[in-house]
């Protein structure tokens, strides 16, 4: 994975100056404060699934239930209350 980061110039310099002297504690609290949360935000912006609209949302529905429909037997009953009731759902799974 290859992420880019930008950092600000000021804190670049601050790092380069810092492992100059070899203080790798102050580089150390510099990447925490900076560099961490730019990783941690671009990760997240990655990781958010995209949003699609109103009538894109609608078109993947109706392709799924068309599938679905292509899928099940015409006579097939439909399911019982009970069978899409939690109860129904996690009948005899062990309560954890």
């Amino acid at each position: 994975m290859t992420i880019t980061v930008e950092i600000p110039h000021d804190v670049e310099k601050q790092i380069q100056e810092n492992v100059a002297r070899g203080d790798i504690k102050a580089v150390r609290r510099l990447l925490q404060e900076t560099v961490f949360p730019a990783v941690e935000a671009s990760i997240m912006n990655r990781a958010a699934p995209p949003i699609v609209s109103n009538e894109e949302f609608e078109a993947l529905a109706n392709k799924l239930v068309d599938t679905f429909m292509e899928m099940v037997d015409p006579n097939c009953p439909p399911l019982s209350d009970y069978a899409v009731s939690r109860e129904g759902i996690y009948a005899g799974h062990p309560k954890l």
